[in-house]
């Protein structure tokens, strides 16, 4: 067997969301999937997919807490060629910076923030 695609699914209360993660991270909107429980927003980028399913009924928030500080898929990495320019649309869209960029190790930078959901992201530059 071979995996063919990998696809990340995030939950959110609205298509905000859908239009932050577009927009920071220049994704591809596809074509939305309507279910019974919700609407199903698809976005991909070369290497990847998200999805982002806005229930018909609002989601409630998850505890407060660093990311780290519980098992299970916490954050989200992106690698990407101007780190810079992809953290000033994340703050002008309503990101919270909780590292700005720092560099850790030669030529490989680093950022994490999270999106208006809550939803944390590592984003490396010059990392292969």
């Amino acid at each position: 067997m071979n995996v063919i695609r990998f696809e990340v699914g995030l939950v959110s209360k609205g298509t905000g969301l859908v239009t932050f993660l577009a927009e920071v991270f220049e994704m591809e909107r596809l074509e939305a999937i309507e279910s019974r429980v919700g609407t199903v927003h698809r976005l991909r980028l070369p290497a990847m997919a998200l999805k982002v399913m806005v229930p018909h009924e609002t989601p409630g928030v998850g505890e407060a807490q660093p990311f780290y500080a519980a098992i299970g898929l916490r954050y989200l990495t992106m690698m990407v060629d101007d780190l810079d320019a992809v953290v000033a649309r994340a703050v002008e869209r309503g990101a919270q910076l909780r590292q700005s960029a720092i560099e850790i190790r030669p030529e490989v930078r680093l950022a994490i923030f999270e999106d208006p959901d809550g939803n944390t992201y590592e984003v490396l530059e010059g990392a292969a």
